[in-house]
């Protein structure tokens, strides 16, 4: 492996993969039928450190570094998927968000929050919508107010979080002045909670929707009617928010292959101990060639991809290349999951297709992986562009 852990972080994966494969694991089809995460299995998280990985001590969170971040999603998401989602981006997009906010205010009043067990949820829908002013989140300086209209349709934790943090598009480039401003930033990031905003009318979350894999994430549509924040609510300066966005999105990749690393390894668990307990012809199947050539594809797959995503992780804050780094991550992760979910059934032959084993849930899961918060079509582009000087 090219890759090593420090005694803090070896310690921190046998605790969180204790705590999952006796406390999580045995809900896991409960969570993905029921499409909810018991709120008394929610209550156990932050006890943990789950809900504030990397959030400072001073605000309750657990100081942890971000690879310790992804080592913990990743344990978790091996036992569920739905439950590694909604803690990844409320720990590697929002806590992270916070924490490097010079909003002090801001910052002092949501940490606290979100480590101590309030669920936050973010949209960047922004990001991929800006051409089409229907289906942004556009926002107005307005003296001391920011006004914020739109809506986004798919939107992680959004039904049940307690705070939001939200990506818009300053409309028109209307500044507080009433002036156009001249080469200041287009985008606006902002957080709020629920209670904040809750008796307003301006803000409204839709109901959860039916999703194919990461069934309990609690995914809504969230719509804003002329919203009134105060300005406090800006988590940066807007002349920093495009930076800080790239930042933020390449701790969503990282976030995302964690989840599907969990997946695939559970996958590759799966077929291994069907493996030596199916028989057939008086031999177990584990003995097969054809059993063999995909358990060993998919080990191959998913250490290779852990490899990357672990360094890639414990060099976050030094890398030149993150961008890229972190899209390739992501892309290996994620192939390596739903590769790993589709042996998986084929190793458990009819039985795949039941609810009785878990791998059907695995495959599902692993698809979404694919294609959020960013699609791997969209991130090889991106890879090619960075390898041909193009960004």
């Amino acid at each position: 492996m090219t890759y090593e852990l420090t005694q803090e972080q070896q310690i921190l994966r046998e605790t969180i993969r204790d705590f999952s494969q006796s406390e999580i694991a045995p809900l896991a089809s409960r969570i993905d039928w029921e499409c909810k995460v018991p709120t008394d299995l929610l209550a156990k998280l932050p006890q943990l450190g789950l809900f504030g990985i990397t959030a400072p001590s001073e605000f309750g969170g657990a100081g942890a570094d971000f690879l310790s971040l992804v080592i913990a999603i990743e344990e978790v998401s091996k036992a569920s998927g739905s439950l590694g989602a909604q803690l990844s981006f409320h720990n590697a997009v929002v806590c992270e968000a916070l924490s490097s906010s010079t909003n002090s205010r801001l910052k002092e009043s949501l940490l606290p929050k979100l480590a101590s067990g309030s669920l936050a949820a973010f949209d960047f829908l922004s990001l991929d919508q800006q051409e089409d002013k229907a289906k942004q989140i556009l926002c107005k300086l307005d003296g001391s107010d920011l006004v914020v209209n739109g809506s986004a349709d798919y939107v992680i934790n959004a039904a049940s979080a307690g705070v939001f943090l939200i990506l818009g598009n300053l409309d028109d480039g209307t500044t507080s002045k009433g002036r156009k401003p001249e080469g200041e930033a287009k985008r606006v990031l902002f957080a709020f909670t629920r209670d904040q905003v809750s008796q307003s009318g301006a803000f409204r979350v839709g109901q959860v929707k039916r999703l194919l894999g990461m069934r309990a994430s609690d995914t809504a549509k969230i719509t804003f009617d002329n919203l009134k924040l105060p300005l406090e609510s800006l988590v940066y300066d807007i002349s920093r928010v495009s930076e800080s966005i790239n930042w933020l999105l390449a701790r969503s990749r990282l976030a995302v292959a964690a989840q599907a690393l969990g997946i695939g390894q559970a996958s590759i668990d799966a077929s291994v101990k069907y493996a030596n307990e199916r028989s057939q012809f008086n031999t177990k199947i584990g003995n097969f060639y054809a059993i063999q050539d995909m358990i060993a594809s998919d080990a191959v797959d998913v250490e290779t991809a852990r490899s990357l995503t672990y360094i890639t992780a414990r060099e976050i804050k030094t890398s030149s290349t993150l961008t890229r780094d972190s899209a390739i991550a992501k892309i290996a992760s994620s192939n390596a999951a739903v590769r790993a979910s589709k042996h998986a059934i084929r190793v458990h032959g009819g039985y795949g297709f039941t609810r009785d084993y878990p791998v059907e849930r695995y495959a599902r899961d692993a698809k979404l992986t694919l294609v959020y918060t960013e699609s791997n079509e969209d991130l090889k582009s991106l890879v090619a562009k960075s390898l041909l000087g193009q960004i």
